[in-house]
């Protein structure tokens, strides 16, 4: 009885992608010009490459082991597809040759929406397995602290965490099953603070070869949980802190941020102008008491400030309005646009009392918004300010111009919404 030939899994992947990406190229050539398509050099060549730089991306290998989500996915196809343009073009350039309709719109753009096309199909095809698990499962290696506190942020993410954890101890187990990324389908493996015995490190270089990711566990919860466990960082030793937690105080990105605030800061001072106005009439005309209040607040590095709010009942706080004054401490220099959350330092004392790395919010200038404002309230259980902890230090690790701006535009919008309804409810 001859032998059957089973095709590696990542290279069934592979041979369904093109399949796919062929058939649809196929429909949709001839739902548009109503003829099937001739076979040329064009698609002979885009094909096969736009599949040959998806598996050097890990595609399909992410595919076998069920551990791509299709965000993953995307980012890699379309890698792939700027490479195979940028292909192209050389290639064309270096021959001398003109890009004919062949090369360009009439072929090319139809081929990669038909990649695009097939990389939903093969994600929906495999969705029916898992469809109520996460795609992510990964192996963490870690102590009884560093379990205690994650398993504590787990808990408190619930279902917005798109991954499941195997744990394992770090010190004191029996060296590390070499077959348990098939046998879990494992993702990557998030390492702890502290040695791996070599026969551990030995099974996970091997593993590393065979795709899968081996992340320290400090990146594993930025990457997943979008916000810095406090509890991992309280274990590095200062200088370490510093190192992971000093991207916004770069002078680069410092001069940037600077230049930023200083630029809506201005923007903003005709709006609060006109908040002033209208809170003058309106006193004078005794329907509302609206007053301007500043409180002592603890700055960059400790150093305190008197900053400017708004004070006139429940309703104007709820409007998001009362903290626009705040626009005169960011052109100061005293605050930023975004940023942690303004405290007293009474505030701070109790607060670093309760847990030390408080103190790392001030390495940076607190914000009018933040990324633990604008990521969602905190649970029940959990006090705000140190929900928003977690998220701070995310934000002191990733911080960018890019986050800055996202920021920025969620906190408009919120704020916008709850103007409208604030004010409606205040007059």
């Amino acid at each position: 009885m001859p032998r059957t030939v089973k095709l590696p899994k990542p290279l069934a992947w592979a041979g369904l992608d093109a399949g796919l990406i062929v058939l649809l190229w196929v429909g949709v050539h001839q739902l548009r010009f109503g003829v099937l398509p001739e076979i040329s050099k064009g698609p002979l060549l885009v094909i096969p490459l736009l599949i040959f730089l998806q598996w050097l991306l890990g595609a399909y290998s992410g595919l076998a082991r069920r551990t791509l989500t299709i965000q993953d996915h995307f980012n890699r196809y379309l890698s792939a597809c700027v490479a195979v343009v940028l292909i192209l073009v050389i290639a064309y350039v270096a021959s001398g040759l003109s890009l004919d309709a062949s090369i360009g719109r009439g072929f090319l753009i139809p081929v990669l929406l038909s990649g695009l096309g097939s990389l939903v199909a093969v994600h929906m095809l495999q969705g029916s397995s898992h469809f109520w698990q996460p795609q992510q499962r990964w192996l963490v290696l870690a102590d009884r602290q560093e379990r205690r506190v994650l398993s504590a942020e787990l808990e408190q993410g619930g279902c917005d965490v798109p991954a499941s954890v195997e744990w394992r101890p770090l010190h004191g187990a029996a060296p590390i099953p070499d077959f348990l990324p098939e046998l879990l389908k494992l993702q990557g493996v998030a390492v702890g603070h502290g040695p791996i015995i070599p026969e551990d490190q030995e099974v996970l270089l091997r593993w590393q070869r065979q795709g899968v990711v081996i992340k320290p566990l400090a990146d594993w919860a930025l990457h997943h949980l979008k916000r810095y466990p406090p509890g991992l960082i309280a274990a590095l030793d200062w200088s370490d802190q510093l190192a992971r937690l000093s991207g916004p105080r770069s002078p680069q990105r410092f001069r940037l941020k600077r230049l930023v605030d200083l630029a809506l800061g201005a923007l903003a001072l005709p709006v609060l102008g006109l908040l002033l106005l209208a809170a003058f009439v309106l006193n004078a005309s005794g329907q509302r008491r609206i007053s301007l209040s500043r409180q002592v607040c603890a700055g960059i590095d400790g150093q305190p400030f008197l900053q400017w709010r708004l004070a006139g009942g429940p309703g104007l706080e709820r409007s998001g309005l009362a903290a626009l004054p705040q626009v005169i401490n960011v052109l100061r220099g005293e605050m930023s646009l975004v940023g942690p959350r303004p405290v007293s330092p009474e505030q701070h004392q109790v607060l670093q009392k309760l847990d030390p790395t408080f103190d790392l919010r001030l390495l940076i200038k607190p914000g009018m918004t933040g990324w633990g404002r604008i990521s969602g309230p905190a649970p029940l259980e959990v006090d705000a300010l140190r929900w928003e902890l977690g998220r701070d230090l995310y934000y002191l690790s990733q911080g960018s111009a890019a986050l800055d701006l996202w920021v920025l535009l969620r906190a408009a919008f919120s704020m916008l919404f709850k103007s409208l309804r604030g004010l409606l409810g205040w007059l």
